[in-house]
């Protein structure tokens, strides 16, 4: 793999379950209808909050090397069968590819090419998981 996929698995601050295009409710909708109202998706925050430092760190750190994709851990529509088949070119056996689609849904998961490599780190930590990583998978294709 020439570029390699990196997913940063985080929840978006809005509602997605069952809302159409003119349907969505983030936490400025909420607050606008119902007055005073605490912000339903706050909890989210922080973890976005974290992941746009990961990503950050990571463009810097990679730049076009990674094709950095953020997605949400309900959308497992698209997150699980792309997990799936990244894991299975990585060439993980079938068992260890389902683990990895699987763990890949957890909030603040780092994902590069259909491995869950950690969850909830740092950017240094994010840094230096995706290094290694991929140096591990270089050295996997030159044998």
């Amino acid at each position: 793999m020439s570029r390699h996929r990196v997913l940063l698995v985080r929840e978006w601050d809005e509602q997605t379950s069952g809302s159409g295009c003119c349907g969505r409710l983030g936490g400025d909708a909420v607050r606008a209808l119902v007055e005073p109202a605490a912000d339903p998706y706050a909890h989210t925050r922080r973890d976005m909050e974290r992941m746009g430092a990961v990503y950050r760190a990571l463009r810097e750190q990679f730049g076009d090397e990674l094709d950095l994709t953020v997605v949400d851990p309900r959308n497992t529509v698209w997150l699980v069968p792309t997990v799936w088949r990244d894991a299975r070119r990585r060439g993980l056996a079938v068992l260890a590819a389902l683990r990895q689609a699987n763990a890949a849904t957890r909030a603040c998961a780092l994902v590069c090419d259909g491995m869950v490599l950690c969850t909830d780190a740092s950017p240094a930590e994010a840094v230096s998981a995706v290094s290694a990583d991929i140096a591990a998978m270089r050295t996997v294709e030159r044998s």
